[in-house]
């Protein structure tokens, strides 16, 4: 049924330069559009659209590993009773557990691709979908199935910063017939406006459904179906009454940090981690520690894991994993990952729940402390300083007084004066501090004792209290004060959009 024309050679079907030829009647015509290869791309995550019912099959499809239906992958909804399998017919079906039954040697379902797919994965396939209205099957144009977007990381350093951060899919909703992205505190959104452009828009675009051309950041290139991720084009944000091009802004499927915390031990290893730009390990990006050795990289088994080399910094791939996670990523970016890191412990590696890696890292306005054994001079308000770090962690500083909270070199927190200041707190100098290294955990959320120096020693206090003002934190978990009392600054890339931005239509 199907031949080509250029003579092998020995040379394997999948590395032939030629074109094929497919039996159509009684003669063979030439087909461009057939190809062997090796091996099918197969996503691991699919999402399918279809507002019309039924509403059970909406939702996203998880592929089955090792699993096929006559010799295609086999995708299961997260929901667990439907799959998306390719039937006997040479069509992609969505089936029930009547399908399963048998093997998916049928064509039993209640959606369906009307053209068959040639070799194609479902989000691959073109044309018309089919689903069941009570007892006929019907056309249905709005039915989509799509490869399930990644989430998405905004920069936007020099204006707009309220847009700047983790975006997430929204499920089961499209805007222009592509998929929309919601900023995890919820004001802002990515959606493809009808004039066919990526655009960053509140909740007055959100009010018309996004059958708009609203926002505060768009980029200027029409996307052609690319993701915003993809797009080679500048991007514009409104700055007063006009929009300016902004070459800082960047839209990626890479956090552009991550934070670890790890409070359990190997707490050496939790802070701030900046993706490396141009560097990749295993076809994955690469983080690296501010302040420190380690990265987070992926490893050759597709598992993400953290190491470092003191001896030879950019040897780290070669260094024995401090953390890591078992799991194999499957692309998944380490803030995804949601299954147990692992950390050794001596000789042998231990699971430790608490370990987190997050693109938001908390990070109280103000805290509060109070010392009244000793040292009461430490005690009073702190606010954090925006912008400003002390071994990768978060800086405080004492209202009206002199003295500091800060992780210090030994990564405890560390109540200091001028004197840890003029060493840029690159010391371990000061009068009161933790009693552990506190492993990315903030000052308020410690479990252990405070230790205050008392004449020449150190000795535990269990009286002094360091607590967060919580009514600063309306403004969600990554808020930042500028440094004076009530005071707020423009937010960075992990916080949280407080505001909606402006309602302005960017493009006609």
């Amino acid at each position: 049924n199907l031949f080509c024309r250029t003579l092998h050679s020995g040379t394997m079907p999948a590395k032939v330069n030629g074109s094929w030829h497919r039996l159509d009647g009684d003669d063979f015509v030439e087909d461009e559009d057939i190809t062997i290869v090796a091996s099918i791309s197969k996503p691991f995550s699919l999402r399918l659209v279809s507002p019309n019912g039924p509403q059970r099959c909406t939702g996203e499809y998880q592929i089955l590993g090792g699993e096929m239906a006559n010799g295609m992958p086999i995708w299961r909804h997260r929901g667990g009773k439907l799959w998306l399998y390719a039937g006997i017919n040479g069509t992609w079906i969505v089936g029930a557990t009547d399908a399963k039954e048998k093997n998916f040697k049928c064509n039993k379902g209640v959606i369906y691709s009307k053209r068959a797919h040639g070799g194609l994965t479902p989000e691959r396939v073109s044309g018309v979908w089919v689903r069941l209205d009570e007892n006929e099957f019907e056309e249905d144009l709005d039915i989509k199935v799509g490869i399930k977007p990644a989430p998405l990381y905004l920069e936007a350093p020099r204006g707009q910063q309220r847009c700047a951060g983790e975006y997430i899919p929204v499920a089961d909703k499209m805007a222009n017939g592509y998929p929309i992205w919601e900023h995890i505190g919820g004001k802002c959104w990515i959606y493809s406006g009808t004039n066919g452009m990526w655009i960053v828009g509140g909740g007055d675009a959100k009010a018309k459904n996004f059958q708009c051309t609203r926002g505060v950041i768009y980029c200027k290139t029409p996307h052609g179906g690319l993701m915003p991720e993809k797009l080679v084009g500048s991007w514009l944000r409104l700055e007063g009454e006009s929009f300016r091009a902004d070459a800082t802004i960047s839209v990626s499927v890479k956090p552009a940090m991550v934070y670890l915390i790890t409070p359990s031990g190997q707490q050496k290893c939790s802070g701030e981690y900046r993706l490396v730009a141009g560097e990749s390990v295993n076809g994955q990006p690469v983080w690296k520690q501010k302040k420190g050795i380690f990265r987070i990289y992926s490893s050759r088994s597709g598992c993400w894991q953290i190491a470092g080399n003191e001896k030879f910094e950019h040897d780290f791939k070669d260094a024995e994993s401090i953390i890591r996670c078992e799991v194999p990523h499957e692309g998944m970016m380490p803030d995804k990952v949601r299954r147990a890191w692992r950390r050794l412990d001596g000789e042998e590696y231990v699971d430790d729940p608490p370990i987190l890696v997050s693109t938001v890292l908390y990070k109280p306005a103000k805290l509060h402390v109070k010392t009244p054994n000793g040292q009461q001079r430490c005690a009073g308000e702190y606010v954090l300083v925006a912008g400003n770090t002390a071994n990768g962690q978060p800086l405080w500083r004492q209202m009206g007084g002199k003295y500091w909270l800060y992780s210090g070199t030994n990564g405890m927190w560390i109540f200091g004066s001028n004197g840890a200041k003029e060493k840029s707190f690159e010391c371990s100098r000061g009068v009161i501090y933790s009693n552990h290294p506190h492993g990315g955990v903030m000052p308020d959320k410690l479990q252990s004792l405070w230790l205050r120096l008392d004449g020449e020693a150190f000795h535990e206090d269990a009286a002094i209290i360091v607590g967060a003002d919580h009514g600063t934190r309306k403004r969600g978990a990554a808020a930042i004060a500028r440094g004076e009392p009530d005071a707020t600054r423009k937010r960075g890339v992990a916080a949280i959009a407080p505001d909606e931005p402006e309602p302005v239509k960017v493009v006609a």
